[in-house]
């Protein structure tokens, strides 16, 4: 799992659930780097899978569907937050958490959900009040929320994918996971990273 944290806006976020896919395959990425062979398949797939979680973190995004659980010390008044990770699918749950971790769920109806926009939105709606928490003022508001560009690679953009074989072949050929990517892939990945902070 991977968390991430914006402590100067008080919050967090972890992937609860991972992707069931990965946006390349092995088969991809061997045809990709000429690699022949199937000794070293189980390598190569975890290979994938960690530049996949790095890339995420570098450009800001969820690439497949997975699930975040993000906590929030305070409510804005705007009503308005910006979830992390885009693209935004749908949000599950927002809550208010006691100090025991007791969970109460506020209500969809209370607000919408825009997933057009990058980040997606959470809205408060037009006369409904904003949630409010007394009882706990450390980690006191959950949103759970799905995020990606969906279960099938194909929906994935073919220039992240094409940056994802490039990084995937440089970590194995150099055995070396980097936090960020090599040259080749960042100016690949860079037209699709997040670059404007994300407000709440």
């Amino acid at each position: 799992m991977i968390t991430s944290s914006a402590p100067d806006i008080n919050r967090s976020w972890i992937v609860i659930t991972p992707p069931e896919y990965e946006p390349i395959t092995v088969d991809e990425l061997k045809l990709f780097a000429r690699i022949d062979g199937t000794e070293e398949d189980a390598l190569l797939e975890g290979f994938i899978t960690g530049v996949r979680e790095a890339a995420e973190l570098y450009l800001g995004r969820a690439l497949m569907t997975q699930t975040l659980h993000m906590v929030m010390d305070s409510w804005p008044e705007s009503g308005m937050i910006e979830l992390p990770q885009p693209p935004l699918l749908s949000i599950s749950k927002v809550a208010i958490r006691d100090e025991l971790g007791a969970e109460t769920i506020y209500s969809a109806s209370n607000y919408y959900v825009v997933t057009e926009s990058i980040p997606g939105q959470l809205v408060i709606r037009n006369g409904s009040t904003p949630p409010s928490n007394t009882a706990r003022f450390n980690s006191g508001y959950l949103i759970e929320f799905a995020a990606g560009y969906g279960d099938d690679a194909s929906d994935v953009p073919q220039v992240i994918k094409e940056g994802l074989k490039v990084w995937a072949t440089y970590v194995y050929e150099q055995r070396n996971l980097t936090p960020e990517p090599p040259p080749e892939a960042r100016s690949l990945l860079n037209m699709f990273k997040v670059m404007r902070p994300i407000n709440i």
